[in-house]
């Protein structure tokens, strides 16, 4: 299978949008569709992230390129700036609970007003039980 199919079907398969994988890469929508539109390649460690966004061996993404893009020859390693240790502890929290997952992916797909509200009312929620 070409690599960008591959993308396409990965992301189809979680009923995902562009724009989701894209922010949780940190990329404009545009790119990921470029992707998989085969207009570019992604990177070597763009091929990375998206096997671990998805939840596969890189080896299954980095095989469809063939000999374009050739590996690093050291390991790559993220910029301790890049990571985001509350956003790992949210993905933690976000993989045991199927129904949370759910719930924010319908928040996603709300309109930015609704989005807002929402959160706000998820806030307040939050500060009452404090409370208790």
């Amino acid at each position: 299978m070409v690599l960008s199919d591959k993308l396409k079907q990965l992301r189809d398969e979680r009923n995902w949008s562009q724009r989701f994988v894209a922010n949780l890469m940190n990329v404009h929508r545009t790119t990921i569709s470029k992707y998989e539109s085969g207009q570019i390649t992604p990177s070597y460690q763009a091929l990375n992230q998206l096997a671990s966004i998805y939840k596969i061996d890189a080896s299954e993404l980095i095989s469809e390129l063939g000999e374009s893009v050739p590996a690093p020859s050291q390991p790559y390693v993220l910029n301790e700036n890049n990571f985001d240790h509350d956003m790992d502890l949210i993905k933690q929290l976000v993989d045991q609970s199927p129904d949370l997952k759910k719930a924010l992916l319908e928040l996603y797909n709300l309109d930015e007003k609704t989005q807002k509200l929402a959160i706000q009312l998820f806030q307040a929620q939050m500060q009452i039980m404090k409370k208790r």
